[in-house]
């Protein structure tokens, strides 16, 4: 049962932590623009790491949602086995 909530919260910690880098951080760094002696310049920061970011949101998805589902189930498989008779 310890294992199943430690599962659970680590899945919601996993699927937090990207809704918050999503949220939060990315938002703020997709473009960067500045003043240059009176000329704006606009800097693209990610654009060499578009297609790792996008793996990188795409694998920790997938494994967050899926530490989470395993707890679920064996939250459920426990309180299950825990009310039945044995034969």
């Amino acid at each position: 049962m310890k294992l199943a909530i430690t599962q659970i919260v680590l899945g919601v910690v996993i699927v937090g932590s990207l809704v918050w880098f999503i949220g939060w951080v990315e938002w703020n760094y997709s473009s960067y623009t500045r003043l240059i002696e009176d000329v704006e310049v606009e800097f693209h920061l990610l654009s060499g790491w578009i297609i790792r970011m996008i793996s990188w949101k795409a694998v920790s998805l997938v494994l967050g949602l899926s530490v989470l589902g395993c707890g679920v189930a064996q939250m459920l498989k426990a309180r299950g086995l825990k009310g039945a008779k044995p034969l």
